[in-house]
């Protein structure tokens, strides 16, 4: 959850005025600070590679003489709130420019891409081997300030491990990189503060709801969809080592829906569906079987997602866990945030939500 006063997040449930504005950055040097956005939307997903995305409009007068464009220029966007004397905003990611138009109706349209961008375009020249016995972490610190010497690097992740791969590295530099902390059973990305995270996945099984998501007067929630797909939804994980070296043998682990009683049994009605991960990073069964029960847990619980729509929330972000207070009648329960969508208007907020692999927190 992006930090902010209690009192911002307690004026989501009532009549307020919000605004958008953006600094423009190059180089570390704020080029152009508060500039107001007419428009666009921002989103968060944990399943994109750019974390953060957005596109913003502004109009060119008084601001037809911006400093921005695709050359490095980077934008940071506050959403804040205005009400009755007091004026309050939080930061909602600092991005890469990837695209800027200028049309013939006096606007300034600007696509953006998570920080994630410049490493993703960063492959490597030519192939390089793995640091064998460096730190996991520094080694993932060290190919993200390669290219972007500047970069805050936050650990916040529970362990650290030697790198034991020899196989070459080809060209994918953020395939590197996040191959490198799944190993750690972590996940790396921009955050909304321009910094680096390395942090532990998401334990959906120890969920804890960090804001109140509920309908009714004084509520936040407009509208309430819950699906249920076999889109996405693995019954079985079967994780293994990969090596380069032919004299090195395999490692495997799997995991599976062992619950007779459960819809999605793996040897029940609901037909056997795996899910394949391998990596050069895992040296030994119990990393394996570690991330496939991980995996599992992840697999299993897309087929229950609940779609929210209601107030814009801007401290709310991906791999955000909350408690939903439902107004079908379904019992109180926290939920993982997987997506979310945020206009940069009046329209409301939208986020996808995984379940808590656990009973619900209240009846």
């Amino acid at each position: 959850m992006i930090p902010c006063s209690d009192l911002f997040k307690e004026s989501m449930r009532y009549s307020r005025t919000m605004f958008t504005e953006m600094d423009i950055v190059f180089n570390g040097v704020v080029l152009e600070n508060n500039v107001p956005v007419t428009g666009g939307n921002v989103t968060t997903d944990r399943s994109r590679n750019t974390r953060y995305e957005a596109s913003v409009e502004i109009g060119m007068y008084p601001w037809d003489s911006l400093p921005v464009d695709s050359k490095g220029t980077r934008i940071r966007l506050r959403r804040g709130v205005e009400s009755i004397g007091v004026r309050e905003a939080v930061p909602v990611a600092e991005y890469q420019v990837f695209t800027h138009r200028r049309t013939n109706r006096g606007t300034v349209g600007v696509t953006l891409k998570g920080l994630e961008q410049f490493l993703i375009e960063a492959e490597f020249i030519r192939p390089r081997t793995p640091p064998y016995g460096a730190s996991t972490i520094a080694t993932i610190s060290s190919l993200i300030t390669e290219v972007l010497p500047t970069a805050e690097v936050v650990m916040q992740c529970s362990e650290d491990r030697l790198v034991r791969a020899t196989g070459a590295w080809e060209r994918d530099r953020w395939g590197a990189i996040t191959a490198l902390a799944s190993s750690l059973n972590a996940e790396v990305f921009a955050g909304y503060d321009g910094r680096w995270y390395i942090v532990d996945a998401p334990d959906l099984g120890n969920l804890a709801g960090q804001y109140r998501l509920d309908g009714g007067p004084t509520g936040v929630l407009i509208e309430e969809t819950r699906s249920d797909t076999r889109d996405g939804v693995y019954n079985a994980v079967s994780v293994a080592t990969n090596s380069s070296d032919q004299t090195v043998p395999s490692l495997w682990a799997w995991a599976y829906d062992s619950d007779p009683d459960s819809p999605t049994y793996f040897y029940g009605p609901y037909g056997q569906r795996p899910r394949f991960y391998s990596s050069q990073f895992f040296t030994n069964v119990s990393q394996c079987q570690a991330y496939a029960d991980r995996l599992l847990i992840e697999s299993l619980t897309p087929s229950q997602t609940l779609n929210i729509g209601g107030s814009p929330i801007p401290f709310l972000e991906a791999s955000d866990p909350v408690t939903v207070v439902s107004e079908q009648g379904y019992p109180t329960a926290d939920y993982l945030i997987q997506k979310t969508a945020l206009p940069l208007g009046n329209d409301a907020w939208n986020a996808e939500m995984q379940p808590a692999a656990s009973l619900p927190t209240e009846g």
